[in-house]
């Protein structure tokens, strides 16, 4: 009999273990960027004590958790799509009456309901690696590199810019142009000025390398007259 009773209270424990939700991979099924709300459903489905396998069910109006501080003038946010993974925290209390404001104990009892869930983004793309020593923002062919000494490169896979831990700059590209102080022009043409500040500048564009402060022009003419393209 007491056995019989120590498994009874183990089965009332794990039936309602079985209903509280705490975190679990999610994935978005649609994304409101103007409301920062989501869809999403649950990544994997729930198997019942009777072998029932029950699909997982689509969640609504899901606050989606970015980095944000200074009253929301600070965030980072970036695009979600249809697939992409998500963790899902279920929380402690109903949060229908917080999501509107209020700071009043809810009036709905409910604990760790699936309806009250937030979408953190991350957590299982395949595509995505991470790097042992550096810091890096990538979107599409653009990319944000932060080194240890102190480099930051900023570029893609055909144009860059590079600044040293010694202040220098280098720019690459297949072609540079500056609009500055309200005048647009092309490095590899004349005309128009700019300023750029470093100890050392490099520009390779058109795959031509020279430095913007020791470099020569062809075809210069005197006066006012615009001179060639700089000799690297």
């Amino acid at each position: 009999m007491f056995t019989s009773l120590v498994e009874s209270i183990q089965l009332m424990i794990e039936s309602s273990l079985s209903d509280i939700n705490t975190n679990a991979p999610g994935e978005i099924v649609s994304y409101n960027a103007a409301t920062n709300r989501a869809v999403v459903k649950l990544s994997t489905p729930k198997k019942l004590d009777n072998g029932e396998v029950l699909e997982p069910p689509k969640i609504v109006e899901v606050p989606v958790v970015f980095n944000a501080s200074g009253g929301g003038n600070a965030s980072f946010t970036f695009p979600l799509k249809p697939g992409d993974p998500v963790t899902l925290s279920f929380q402690q209390r109903s949060m229908e009456g917080y999501l509107k404001g209020s700071k009043d104990a809810p009036d709905d009892p409910r604990q760790f309901d699936l309806s009250d869930c937030v979408a953190i983004p991350g957590g299982g793309h395949t595509g995505t690696v991470g790097h042992s020593d550096n810091v890096v923002l990538k979107f599409g062919g653009a990319n944000v590199t932060l080194k240890p000494d102190g480099t930051i490169i900023f570029g893609n896979s055909i144009g860059s810019m590079t600044i040293d831990p010694g202040g220098n700059i280098r720019l690459k590209g297949s072609s540079i142009h500056v609009d500055a102080g309200g005048q647009q022009f092309d490095l590899m043409s004349a005309g128009g000025q700019m300023k750029l500040k470093g100890n050392s500048i490099d520009v390779e564009a058109g795959g031509k390398n020279f430095n913007l402060e020791h470099h020569q022009h062809l075809n210069t003419m005197p006066g006012v007259g615009l001179s060639g393209e700089p000799n690297p």
